[in-house]
């Protein structure tokens, strides 16, 4: 009887390797993964809702400049945003 070293495990063909963890029945192909779905929007009639978290004191800037300019909180958020995204 012969003494055969054992194959060292570093040299293994990774490939090799990939297949034979590939052709499992439970396996994922990475074609087969699909992208996450869109996130699911509340809706307003013809607007998106949406939550958003400020700090303290900027809220009470932008409530108190809504009050200067008679309009809603809402619509001075729309406004602000508006322009920014507007003028880049």
């Amino acid at each position: 009887m012969a003494i055969v070293k054992r194959p060292d495990s570093n040299k293994q063909n990774s490939k090799s390797v990939d297949d034979f963890i590939g052709g499992a029945p439970d396996s994922v192909k990475p074609a087969a993964v699909e992208a996450p779905a869109p996130k699911a929007r509340v809706m307003k009639g013809q607007q998106a809702q949406i939550t958003l978290a400020l700090p303290v004191d900027l809220l009470e800037r932008a409530n108190a400049m809504a009050d200067r300019l008679s309009i809603s909180r809402a619509a001075f958020m729309k406004m602000a945003i508006t322009r920014a995204v507007e003028n880049n």
